[in-house]
């Protein structure tokens, strides 16, 4: 991503000097010529076709600088999940892994104890019963009983594993957030939508009044919201389960 911006900043010098140099060509003046094109050699642009094509740089610039910040910022997101579903053995084995825990919780022999605290959360829950019912949960607790979130962890992955291969950049707050529980803030999702509707006009052609400096608060937002990503599904999805009890 750095050496993009280095490219940019680049740009953003020989630009101004090529379009001296056409001044400079236009006006007579001596010295003044245009560069041998290095990788074109048979490109026939006129003075004037090149005069326009650096007329408006900044705003193109800026679109490309857009596109491209918003794609690195998808690939990561995409590469993530794909680096954890691979962490975890694979989508094959990772869905497996699941499966087994749930199922060998819904065919597990109980104790009485157990069954009976069972029986008692299974009711309708009323307020006067709160101690009641903490009582028979920290039975299921200690017993290392499977509870319901838990059985629906093997479609949780299975829903992830199926965004992974197809996930679209609208659907990615949604799976951060529901998904891995990644907190967002509210300014984060407001930048993050504004980001990707704008990223959206430019491929479809649309041109954009943003400026450079608009382009590198998307590098520099989504960069900080990446690395927080990061941090977060390391510490939290990263672990290994192979030897659940």
């Amino acid at each position: 991503m750095a050496a993009l911006w280095n490219f940019a900043v680049m740009l953003c010098y020989a630009v101004p000097t090529f379009k001296k140099c056409i001044k400079g060509v236009e006006a007579g003046m001596p010295g003044y010529s245009i560069p041998k094109n290095e990788l074109f050699i048979h490109d026939d642009s006129t003075l004037g076709q090149l005069k326009e094509l650096t007329a408006d740089y900044k705003h193109r610039l800026t679109a490309y600088l857009w596109l491209s910040s918003f794609s690195f910022f998808e690939a990561f997101v995409s590469g993530a999940i794909q680096e954890l579903i691979e962490f975890h053995g694979g989508t094959k084995k990772f869905i497996a892994s699941t499966d087994a825990v749930a199922g060998q919780a819904v065919t597990k022999t109980h104790s009485r104890e157990v069954v009976k605290s069972r029986s008692r959360l299974s009711g309708k829950f009323a307020p006067h019963k709160t101690e009641e019912f903490k009582k028979h949960t920290r039975v299921l607790e200690q017993a290392g009983y499977r509870f319901p979130s838990e059985l629906l962890a093997s479609y949780g992955v299975r829903m992830l594993v199926s965004k992974a291969h197809e996930l679209r950049a609208v659907d990615i707050p949604a799976l951060l957030s529901e998904g891995l529980h990644f907190q967002f803030t509210a300014d984060d999702l407001k930048r993050y939508d504004r980001y990707r509707k704008v990223r959206n006009n430019i491929a479809h052609g649309m041109a954009t009044a943003h400026s450079l400096k608009d382009a590198f608060d998307v590098r520099k937002n989504l960069g900080r919201l990446a690395s927080q990503i990061d941090e977060h599904i390391v510490a939290n999805f990263f672990v290994v389960e192979t030897f659940r009890l």
